[in-house]
């Protein structure tokens, strides 16, 4: 891939995990700075992070994964990078997956790829996760016609013109960015593809999207992916003037 590529891993007391996590990411991808978020971690994340040759960022207490994953967005803007990659901290995500991401991005020219559990119809998570899934994929489809199988992938590789666009106040969500967000994007004009990606067990620790966690989740994606309506299309409206102003000129 061409250009300057930043990782960006979100982490909350993945102290367990975040060792083999980043020993990985060098290992099968080298060509890759990383930059980890530690999200108000009450263990050692952030020593054993920085132990691990990573860039560590640390915010005073919890803020939450989106915001977390802000912080990375605009340390990237900052540092001048091309691209990010969103990658977990708890060893789910595969680094091999990255490398057909990059393809993906060159040959289709999207914004966006997303790491897909389902794009190749298999099944990596458990029923109800899996119900809400299919729902906001649904409701993706229906709002902006567009398929995508893995709305709620953390899996994401995204050029600087989105990651820069999310670097901005206010522009993304602090607690739960998934299809809420895809929503935006779309209908703002930016372009999304998938790619299929291995999506493994957890080691050490819980997941954010367990017990009532998930009744939770459910409900405030299905109010954001409202809100994401109104402002997609008055951002693409923006977009739109302003490209026929530099026309004009």
């Amino acid at each position: 891939m061409p250009g300057k590529c930043l990782v960006i891993i979100p982490a909350y007391n993945e102290a367990e995990n975040i060792a083999g996590v980043l020993d990985e990411l060098r290992q099968v991808t080298p060509w890759v700075d990383v930059v980890v978020i530690d999200d108000g971690s009450r263990d050692k994340t952030a020593e054993i992070a920085a132990h691990h040759g990573a860039v560590v960022l640390r915010h005073p207490f919890n803020l939450r994964y989106g915001a977390a994953l802000q912080t990375g967005f605009k340390y990237a803007v900052r540092y001048g990078y091309d691209y990010v990659i969103q990658f977990d901290g708890d060893g789910q995500h595969d680094p091999a997956n990255i490398l057909d991401m990059a393809r993906a991005m060159k040959d289709t020219c999207a914004d966006i790829v997303i790491g897909s559990r389902f794009v190749d119809n298999k099944k990596h998570t458990n029923w109800m996760r899996g119900l809400g899934i299919k729902i906001f994929s649904l409701l993706i489809k229906l709002l902006t016609r567009q398929d995508v199988a893995d709305p709620t992938s953390g899996l994401q590789l995204l050029n600087r013109r989105v990651f820069s666009f999310y670097s901005r106040p206010n522009q993304f969500p602090v607690d739960f960015p998934d299809a809420n967000v895809l929503v935006l994007m779309i209908l703002a004009g930016f372009r999304v593809t998938e790619r299929p990606a291995s999506i493994r067990e957890r080691l050490h620790g819980e997941s954010m999207h367990t017990g009532l966690k998930v009744v939770k989740y459910l409900a405030t994606m299905m109010y954001s992916i409202f809100i994401a309506i109104i402002k997609g299309r008055a951002y693409r409206k923006v977009l739109a003037v302003n490209a026929e102003g530099s026309h004009s000129r």
